[in-house]
């Protein structure tokens, strides 16, 4: 089975993440001038106080029809820990799709830049930025047109959060099995699967305090 997802990452994180920034979707290596070009992107996308908020609560969902990924819109509460927070940037495994994305609720899309032909960085920024103590609650969405086969989805933390929700929506054909997975932080951690999950056409799992690492469901067509 080979998975074919695009597990959501801050692009802030991947300096010290980088093994897990794009998880390549179609078996393609990723080598070292690849891996110094992302790093080169992202330092250029880099944001002042990026780094100086913190995830409250994560809701990622994805639809998935035909086999193939159509939409992931990840909801987030933050808080910030520092003064002019402007936003933050993800990066995304174009898998052999065309991607658009859209900034929904508390935030508007900046820059989307090319790594190169496998995967590009979004930007997104806060309206307004935020003072050091404010909340913010934000939604973007990211939507997908092609007919690469999807197995897995995912949402990485640097640090532990409140709460993590998971959501994926199978419209039409269902998987035979559902499972929920983990991989710690550290860069050579093993995936490890938590529980099996019953099929259904909406599967969800919600994490209270989930530490550090890729937290995941995937599944067997």
């Amino acid at each position: 089975m080979t998975p074919t997802s695009r597990p959501e990452i801050p692009a802030s994180e991947l300096a010290q993440r980088i093994g897990d920034a794009i998880r390549p979707a179609v078996q393609k290596a990723w080598t070292s001038d690849r891996v110094q070009m992302l790093r080169r992107v992202i330092q250029g996308a880099h944001m002042p106080n990026a780094s100086g908020q913190k995830l409250l609560t994560a809701h990622h969902e994805v639809v998935v029809a035909n086999r193939a990924e159509r939409s992931a819109t990840t909801t987030l509460v933050v808080e910030a820990t520092a003064e002019d927070v402007r936003g933050w940037s993800i990066s995304v495994d174009l898998a052999q799709q065309q991607v658009s994305a859209e900034a929904l609720l508390g935030c508007r899309l900046g820059r989307v830049i090319p790594v190169d032909e496998g995967a590009q960085v979004y930007e997104f920024l806060f309206e307004p930025p935020l003072a050091k103590g404010d909340n913010r609650r934000t939604q973007h969405r990211l939507t997908f047109t092609g007919d690469a086969e999807c197995t897995t989805t995912g949402y990485s933390l640097s640090r532990p959060a409140q709460l993590l929700t998971l959501t994926v929506n199978f419209e039409g054909e269902q998987p035979k099995k559902v499972w929920q997975t983990t991989k710690g932080a550290q860069e050579d951690a093993e995936t490890k699967v938590v529980q099996e999950l019953s099929v259904a056409p909406m599967v969800e799992v919600v994490l209270s305090n989930p530490g550090p690492g890729l937290h995941a469901l995937e599944w067997e067509w």
